[in-house]
């Protein structure tokens, strides 16, 4: 008679592992709405590098201009928000009157 093989409780965890891990990654992935096969997919495709194309008629900006420009925008921007929460505070204050 054969000598009856055992595995060790090590061996069960990884075969457990081996079975439930993908389940579970299949199931969730569903569950929040993405396609685990192309998830998968794109991870053993190569990936490609896209080449940034700038308009040649502007010079390009240095950081310092570009970080200026950006400055603009954003006093810009709460300038307006600083005007639209003026007027809600002098309507609030004239539908109290």
């Amino acid at each position: 008679m054969a000598k009856r093989y055992r595995a060790t409780g090590c061996a069960k965890l990884f075969i457990v592992l081996l079975i439930i891990t993908p389940i579970a990654f299949f199931v969730a992935s569903y569950v929040n709405g993405k396609d685990p096969i192309k998830f998968i997919k794109g991870i053993f495709e190569k990936t490609e590098t896209t080449e940034i194309v700038t308009d040649s008629a502007s010079p390009p900006l240095n950081d310092k201009d570009q970080k200026i420009q950006k400055l603009e925008k954003d006093v810009e921007f709460y300038r307006l928000e600083a005007e639209n929460l003026q007027k809600q505070l002098d309507d609030c204050k004239n539908a109290s009157n």
